[in-house]
């Protein structure tokens, strides 16, 4: 073994209490800032929790359609925000259903019921995974939870559902179905998880996630119309389009095809590029479950996975990255120098905080393909590989037999469901 350095860093409550009080005051601010009105002809701070509210307004006004036709949706943005910006509606029908409840909350209190609540919910779930170890947790990722927390992005709850559906999972529990089921909101970071789901087997969790989102898919059809659907379609494709010509900031994005296109390939190039690279992530992530890997080296290749799936990734996606360290933490500290522990925090901030640095070092309304220097680089996807391959580098060598008893029993929530036997060369304990 060698000597954990960082091991007081990483379980210091100092730290995380002025972590995480950091985050408290800014969603304060944020959030009476947001309430507040803005004097006429003053700068106003748009972000995406600014869509989420008015594609809501829309949806209360028996508009919800519009909200994904990028021009009627732009002339709603102004009208509300006073500023044009750029932010197409693509989620499905389930979540402009919930942004539409939201925004029957004023702006400000929507926002920090929304943030707050998510907030709650994921460190809720990180602590469950990581124990004691959920400073360093905080703390390697600290830039994308204040990103989060600025935006009003939604990586909160999906890093939460993911992390919970993982822990249920390791339990061998039916209500790993619940969380699978309520990423219907954001399908394309699911693939991973379903996958571990059906190599498992695990058939009653499949069974209620089903039923989840076949509930999730009609409550919506029957409020706003069978017409929510076809209008949803239409703004995928639309907002493809947008993608392929490069209107969306580069710079901020996390996929294979952001990382392509800012390299100077082509749209279908970096299609092609970003289709076989997640064939082959969802590949290892099979290969690592029937060479039976460790519980929490497959967990965590699982959230590493989810994030290499769609080429509509960004930044505060990588909430996601949290819930895999929490899995992985005490054993990297277990096995790695010094110098490498302090390699592996910074590779986190600049790869989580790169998108946030780059926003506001360069002018807002520069996005797309080589439009500035900083877009070209893309590193937080690159980060992000060499963050998890110096990880499994490292961790792969462990046998089971030799996993550390805080991975075995800190890191993870206690279960008393048997092991898998050695007559099952497929089935794995995730326990």
């Amino acid at each position: 073994m060698t000597q954990a350095y960082l091991h007081p860093i990483a379980t210091s409550r100092l730290l995380l209490k002025a972590a995480l009080t950091v985050a408290a005051m800014l969603l304060t601010f944020a959030a009476i800032s947001y309430q507040t009105p803005v004097p006429p002809g003053s700068d106003k701070t748009v972000v995406d929790f600014h869509a989420f509210y008015v594609a809501g307004k829309l949806g209360q006004e028996g508009r919800a359609n519009d909200s994904y036709n990028m021009a009627k949706m732009e002339v709603a943005q102004k009208d509300f925000t006073g500023v044009k910006v750029f932010m197409p509606w693509t989620y499905p029908p389930p979540f402009t259903l919930f942004v539409t409840a939201l925004a029957a909350l004023p702006l400000g209190w929507a926002y920090g019921l929304f943030v707050g609540l998510t907030l709650a919910f994921y460190i809720t779930v990180l602590k469950r995974i990581a124990g004691d170890h959920l400073p360093g947790v905080i703390v390697a990722i600290l830039p994308v939870i204040l990103l989060t927390v600025m935006t009003g992005q939604n990586g909160f709850l999906t890093g939460a559902l993911i992390g919970t559906f993982l822990l249920a999972l390791q339990q061998r529990s039916s209500r790993a179905g619940i969380p699978l089921g309520l990423m219907v909101i954001k399908p394309h970071l699911a693939a991973a998880i379903s996958l571990l789901a059906l190599v498992e087997r695990r058939w009653q969790a499949m069974f209620i996630a089903a039923g989840i989102v076949i509930a999730a898919l009609a409550l919506p059809t029957f409020i706003f119309g069978l017409s929510i659907w076809p209008a949803f379609l239409d703004g995928v494709r639309e907002s493809s389009a947008y993608l392929a010509q490069g209107k969306y900031p580069l710079f901020r994005m996390t996929s294979i095809y952001a990382t392509a296109r800012s390299a100077g390939l082509s749209s279908d190039m970096a299609f092609a590029v970003h289709g076989a690279s997640a064939a082959g992530v969802i590949a290892l992530l099979f290969y690592g479950w029937w060479r039976k890997l460790p519980p929490q080296l497959l967990a965590a290749s699982a959230c590493a996975a989810s994030l290499f799936v769609s080429p509509y990734n960004y930044d505060y996606d990588l909430c996601i990255l949290g819930v895999g360290l929490a899995f992985v933490l005490p054993g990297l500290l277990e096995r790695t120098r010094p110098i490498e522990q302090f390699a592996l925090l910074a590779l986190c901030w600049v790869g989580t905080g790169y998108g946030l640095f780059t926003a506001f070092a360069q002018e807002p309304e520069i996005a797309g393909v080589g439009r500035d220097p900083l877009s070209l680089m893309a590193p937080p996807l690159l980060l992000l590989i060499a963050l998890v391959a110096l990880a499994m580098r490292r961790a792969v060598r462990v046998r089971v037999s030799d996993i550390p008893a805080t991975m075995a029993t800190e890191s993870t929530a206690p279960t008393t469901a048997p092991r898998a036997q050695a007559s099952e060369p497929r089935q794995i304990e995730l326990a």
